[in-house]
């Protein structure tokens, strides 16, 4: 791979949309394995320790994530940054709203929605990751007591409604994001355009509203 491929408009966007490919797959697998909180502290428990038991797998998962969450940043913000300085400037404002009206709300978002998710992704971690540990014990086996953390946070009247607005910048940020990826790599015939944007549009919320359901839970039920 040149210089000169990474620093080309289309090396970025590529780049870009392959990082974003690998974490759609990612949060759609966390989001399932949240749900397990659902059916109580031994599964979620169990779950958690499943993921981390076993170090050199999980950080070299981890390490991964990171490196692709940093590449996917880090060219995101070098394509807007592109964008910006290649913006025609003095042109008709018919111009200006006929190229709006053509794009979603999703798309004319994408750089605040991922701003947001950014942010939100440091301080879930600075609170799940790296935040206190409880113990569990799990067939006769101490473990970190997740669900008790995570009970914890969610009873919390500003952690539940700042969950609910980042995890809908998440889905209109995901609802886009799924289709602009695969178009960016051509891999969707011009006959499934409609089709794979749907399936885009789907796939934003499916996910976004499978990772409310714990914070919903807990608080509306739970907390109660």
């Amino acid at each position: 791979m040149t210089g000169s491929y990474l620093k080309s408009s289309i090396g970025k966007k590529q780049l870009m949309a392959i990082t974003g490919l690998a974490w759609c797959g990612f949060v759609l697998g966390h989001m399932a394995g949240n749900l397990l909180y659902l059916l109580g502290p031994d599964y979620f428990n169990s779950y958690g320790h499943g993921i981390t038991h076993n170090k050199p797998i999980y950080f070299t998962i981890e390490m991964g994530l990171l490196v692709t969450f940093t590449l996917h940043v880090l060219f995101a913000f070098s394509v807007m940054w592109d964008n910006y300085k290649a913006r025609p400037i003095g042109y008709a404002v018919g111009q200006q709203k006929s190229s709006k009206s053509a794009a979603t709300f999703a798309s004319r978002t994408m750089k605040y929605s991922g701003i947001l998710i950014l942010v939100f992704t440091i301080l879930h971690l600075i609170t799940f990751r790296f935040g206190p540990y409880y113990p569990y014990t799990y067939q006769g086996e101490e473990i970190r007591d997740l669900y008790l953390l995570t009970k914890e946070v969610f009873a919390n009247v500003g952690f539940f409604i700042w969950y609910l607005v980042a995890l809908t910048a998440l889905g209109l940020h995901l609802s886009h994001a799924l289709w602009s990826a695969l178009q960016t790599l051509s891999l969707i015939p011009p006959y499934r355009e409609t089709t794979v944007m749907r399936i885009s549009y789907a796939y934003g919320w499916i996910v976004a509203l499978g990772f409310m359901a714990n914070p919903l839970y807990i608080f509306l039920v739970q907390r109660g």
